[in-house]
């Protein structure tokens, strides 16, 4: 079938977006007759450059018309049209909201091609795509494994509203080709902890002979949470050192971890691979930052690894780690400036106690500890007096002249 057709119809689509300029471009393009250009080999580069017209005109438009002209695309004759405006939709994403319907309607177009793109725009959208579910599902038995990958795909990206599709993307997690697996497995993390019923399945998928079934399916255990926690467990003593390191790292995503959960990862920092044990440490350091002492130095060690995975990660991590320390006492200092206020003396003395304890860390609250110095109450003024030498930076030494001024020791 000649593509001049669809070429001419893409042209001719685009005067009523009211671009005057490329008139000019699509007057010369309908000037060539079909045989010219097949003459001149020129078919496969109109097509390319009237696509590309095509898109830079739509992207002229606010997102709304983009948006509109695109959802009526998609009853267009063409299917190379439907598809491209399928495809086009996805780039924005919950920005296309209004599209699900006229999107779940060509799921069960002719062409495989719009099929594909619909689904993958529909999980673009995300959780604003929750009336396609349904549909979604019924994709999941399509003949085309491209498109089942898409739907599987979609069925993620709305998330926990796709609670229905569980029973169906752990059935997926068999699929005959592997992409369709792989993307059944993320999506079941991403549906999160209401894919509880999935954990059994995602355990198999631990056993599975492809590396990124049994990765992905490590990680999606941890989106699951709390229910995934033993699996998890008996993750860290599996025989592939990648799933090892990635059951240890993915615990990092589940809050408030259990004793048998810390005591699993403190035994995996005597796994024989260096990459595991940084993946252990890093998760330990986080959650439990008594075991600085054993963790810090592993994590140190692993950044000068010959292993290139283990020595980016650790060195990744330190950093992260000092981010995050570094935030978290930013954090405490504002909270304890804000009790000094406190109208309770106990609370204004125990907050310049434990500024005193911080050290150096405190600095930023030294002006706050010099107010209090002339605070109503002997205790919280001594209190802020000794925060101020344990602090010693030079403003808070000049600070101590007042307080002895002030006859505070």
């Amino acid at each position: 079938m000649s593509r001049i057709p669809f070429i001419l119809r893409l042209f001719n689509s685009l005067p009523h977006l009211g671009q005057s300029s490329i008139q000019p471009k699509i007057a010369l393009a309908k000037a060539f007759s079909a045989r010219s250009l097949l003459r001149h080999g020129m078919v496969t580069l109109l097509l390319s450059c009237a696509l590309t017209l095509y898109q830079s005109v739509i992207f002229a438009q606010s997102k709304e018309a983009q948006i509109r002209f695109l959802t009526h695309q998609l009853s267009d004759k063409d299917a190379a049209i439907r598809s491209q405006a399928a495809k086009q939709l996805g780039t924005f994403h919950h920005q296309a909201r209004e599209a699900v319907y006229p999107l779940i309607e060509v799921l069960s177009d002719e062409s495989r091609y719009v099929r594909r793109n619909a689904a993958f725009a529909l999980g673009q959208i995300g959780e604003g795509a929750g009336e396609s579910v349904p549909a979604l599902i019924q994709t999941l038995e399509d003949s085309d494994w491209t498109v089942r990958a898409n739907a599987t795909f979609a069925l993620g990206g709305i998330g926990e509203s796709a609670k229905a599709a569980v029973p169906f993307l752990i059935t997926a997690i068999d699929d005959v080709n592997w992409e369709v697996s792989v993307n059944a497995v993320k999506s079941l993390g991403q549906i999160g902890p209401v894919a509880s019923s999935a954990v059994p399945a995602l355990s198999n998928a631990l056993r599975s002979e492809n590396e990124m079934i049994r990765n992905n399916a490590v990680l999606a255990l941890a989106e699951i949470g709390q229910t995934a926690i033993p699996t998890l467990i008996g993750a860290l003593k599996d025989t592939d050192k990648i799933v090892r390191r990635s059951a240890a790292f993915s615990m990092s995503r589940i809050d408030k971890l259990p004793k048998a959960a810390i005591l699993a990862l403190t035994t995996a920092l005597k796994d024989r691979e260096i990459s595991v044990r940084v993946s252990a440490s890093v998760v330990l350091a986080l959650v439990d930052p008594s075991t600085r002492p054993k963790t810090m130095p592993i994590l140190i060690g692993g950044a000068k690894s010959e292993d290139e995975f283990t020595r980016v990660f650790a060195s990744y991590s330190l950093k992260k780690i000092r981010e995050l320390d570094v935030l978290a006492i930013e954090k405490r200092v504002k909270s304890l400036i804000q009790q000094l206020r406190h109208q309770q003396a106990a609370r204004r003395y125990q907050a310049a106690t434990a500024l005193g304890e911080m050290g150096k860390s405190a600095t930023r609250a030294v002006p706050n500890l010099i107010v209090a110095l002339k605070d109503k109450d002997e205790k919280v003024r001594s209190s802020a007096y000794q925060a101020l030498k344990q602090v010693g930076s030079p403003e808070a030494i000049r600070a101590l002249n007042l307080g002895m001024n002030l006859g505070i020791k």
